[in-house]
């Protein structure tokens, strides 16, 4: 699991920097476990590896399974499952969780087969919450976990950059705000309980 006080960059967020498409996203399907389409997906003219259509864009986040060249896959064919079903592919490995308030969880499988993951500084864990999957948000700082949570999420947060040692709040809410972000070394990676609404997540860096 991401962990932001010791960890190594697998990957570089910023070849996966989720910035808003010229193009219209509200065409692409809508994901129960997973909001950040502009994340997840990229303008491709590249053909589906599923469906063998050009639909216009790709999945641009891990893809787990054995195969020569790593398939490129529409949104379609993950909102449907076709695509994990007939290329025998996993988004999600749900051994990889950030735990909420309990852990005696059961994945649906919407959410295992039906649910596109996003690219975090190490491989995506995903946070839970009164016994499922939560609902990925968006990644961030200090200003979207606000936009999201208010107070409540902010102060869950500053939790996690304690555990990172900063000590005082000051300090907690400087490295949220200056030190966390998409484009930042350091970034959060934010979810709403689908049942609770409770807000969480967890902080990675490179």
């Amino acid at each position: 699991m991401g962990n932001c006080c010791n960890s190594t960059s697998k990957k570089s967020l910023k070849n996966t920097k989720a910035t808003k498409q010229n193009n219209n996203m509200d065409s692409l399907p809508s994901f129960t476990y997973n909001l950040a389409n502009d994340e997840c997906f990229e303008t491709s003219d590249g053909k589906c590896s599923c469906c063998n259509k050009k639909r216009g864009y790709i999945y641009k986040g891990p893809i787990f399974g054995v195969f020569d060249a790593e398939p490129l896959i529409c949104p379609w064919c993950i909102a449907d499952g076709s695509a994990s079903k007939s290329l025998n592919v996993e988004f999600i490995p749900t051994h990889y969780y950030e735990a909420g308030d309990d852990t005696n969880v059961e994945f649906t499988d919407e959410f295992k087969f039906r649910t596109p993951s996003f690219t975090a500084w190490q491989e995506a864990s995903w946070w839970t919450h009164c016994g499922d999957a939560a609902v990925y948000q968006c990644a961030g700082g200090m200003k979207e976990i606000k936009a999201i949570g208010g107070n409540e999420a902010l102060k869950f947060f500053r939790v996690l950059a304690e555990d990172c040692g900063f000590e005082t709040i000051a300090e907690q809410d400087e490295f949220l705000k200056y030190g966390c972000g998409l484009d930042r070394d350091s970034t959060a990676y934010i979810f709403k309980c689908k049942k609770c609404g409770k807000c969480g997540g967890y902080l990675d860096s490179n």
